[in-house]
């Protein structure tokens, strides 16, 4: 038979796996979610980078700032080891340098002011003692025949002090204030008075003090008077004063 000579070619067959099932598709969202987690790490790691960049910027602005520091301080040092001037340059040999004398300004009180001390006079009928500026301590006070004129308006601290001798039977001393508010009519505004009930010693000497604050005006005049003015001791300035200042 003509079909048992035949010859076939030989068949493989090879198994591709079939027997196992195919992958399951992925979740819905799985994939958008990875991307997220994925850019959120990215933009972690940008920012730690940005960080550290920053970092080193501020440290070389730190390392920077201390060198020149150290660098103006040794300048600083060597400047003052050097001569200041051109004569202690050229002239080491000079043991003395000569120096300018400093000028003195003269120094003005922030308010008016005055002090005066007693005359060389003893009160007249008046009875009003007469001052003399001893050390030009007047400042924005006017003196005229033995009265302060204010020239501010103003608190001040008016005082006086006396020197007499207690022989006679009493005496006065008062501080007077005459103004255009009152028709320049003396008006007291201290006013001492001791009186001898007995006999005293002769040349007993004896003081008086009166001060107090008076709101004064412009054109205001203040003085001293006493009775019995022939009872002043004049014989040192100390002991018989007469002043105000503004407060």
């Amino acid at each position: 038979m003509t079909d048992g000579c035949v010859k076939y070619p030989s068949v493989f067959v090879v198994d591709g796996g079939t027997g196992f099932p195919p992958p399951l598709p992925p979740k819905p969202g799985q994939t958008r979610i990875r991307n997220q987690r994925n850019r959120l790490i990215q933009n972690i790691l940008l920012v730690l980078v940005c960080l550290a960049l920053f970092g080193l910027f501020v440290e070389g602005i730190f390392i920077y700032s201390l060198h020149a520091k150290a660098n103006h301080n040794d300048t600083a040092q060597s400047n003052s080891l050097e001569p200041k001037t051109d004569a202690l340059k050229g002239g080491r040999d000079k043991e003395h340098v000569k120096k300018k004398p400093k000028q003195q300004t003269s120094l003005h009180p922030s308010k008016p002011l005055a002090h005066l001390a007693a005359g060389d006079t003893k009160p007249q009928k008046d009875g009003i003692m007469k001052w003399r500026d001893v050390q030009n301590s007047t400042y924005e006070l006017e003196y005229n025949d033995g009265k302060l004129i204010v020239q501010k308006d103003g608190f001040y601290y008016v005082y006086s002090k006396l020197s007499y001798t207690a022989d006679g039977t009493s005496f006065i001393q008062m501080v007077q204030w005459s103004t255009s508010r009152y028709l320049n009519k003396p008006i007291t505004l201290l006013r001492y008075s001791r009186r001898n009930s007995k006999p005293v010693q002769k040349d007993t000497l004896r003081s008086s003090y009166l001060g107090g604050i008076f709101h004064l005006y412009k054109g205001d005049a203040v003085y001293v008077e006493v009775k019995d003015g022939s009872a002043i001791r004049l014989h040192d300035a100390a002991e018989n004063a007469f002043g105000m200042f503004m407060l």
